[in-house]
């Protein structure tokens, strides 16, 4: 059997867990999405800064940090759409707002849980387009996958990049 708690310490956590495995999965939706700890069979996947996580001001060094509407950089963090100058910073922001559980499940076989971005008022200052992200993490065994759908809902064609900036675990890096 899946189960799905929550942990109320700093941030509203998310964790997916089976019975039998010693895997677990967390998630923090008010921080951008991002999944910040994976543990398989006993072993922390994800590097994950914690001292940097505890300010909530500062971006998060771990984990899988979701990139849209940019993954890379833009020169200036400055581009131009209908004549009008935006600016975008490098990755984009989804990685710094606030998500929604918008779905969860647990079961016998696995444990899912959707996080859900909407454009806003905030967004459409860097990104002048209505959009819906949603991400979900379905956890299975010793399995994790990651599903994302974009949804349009602008009247133009939405142009974006998307992707992760995993760190993972390396317990020999050499600083």
């Amino acid at each position: 059997m899946y189960t799905i708690t929550e942990d109320h310490g700093q941030s509203l956590t998310y964790i997916l867990q089976g019975e039998t495995q010693q895997s677990c999965l967390a998630i923090v939706p008010d921080r951008g999405g991002i999944v910040t700890q994976w543990q398989w069979r006993g072993r922390e996947i994800f590097y994950l800064d914690k001292e940097r996580f505890q300010h909530p001001e500062l971006t998060v060094r771990g984990g899988i940090p979701i990139l849209f509407p940019i993954c890379g950089g833009i020169v200036d963090n400055t581009y131009t759409h209908n004549q009008q100058a935006y600016q975008l910073p490098q990755h984009g922001f989804a990685r710094n707002l606030p998500w929604t559980v918008t779905n969860q499940l647990a079961t016998e076989t696995e444990a899912v849980i959707t996080v859900t971005l909407v454009s806003n008022d905030q967004t459409r200052l860097v990104y002048p387009f209505d959009f819906q992200l949603d991400f979900t993490y379905r956890f299975q065994g010793d399995r994790l996958s990651i599903e994302s759908n974009i949804i349009n809902k602008s009247p133009e064609s939405l142009p974006f990049s998307l992707g992760f900036h995993p760190y993972f675990a390396t317990p020999d890096k050499i600083n």
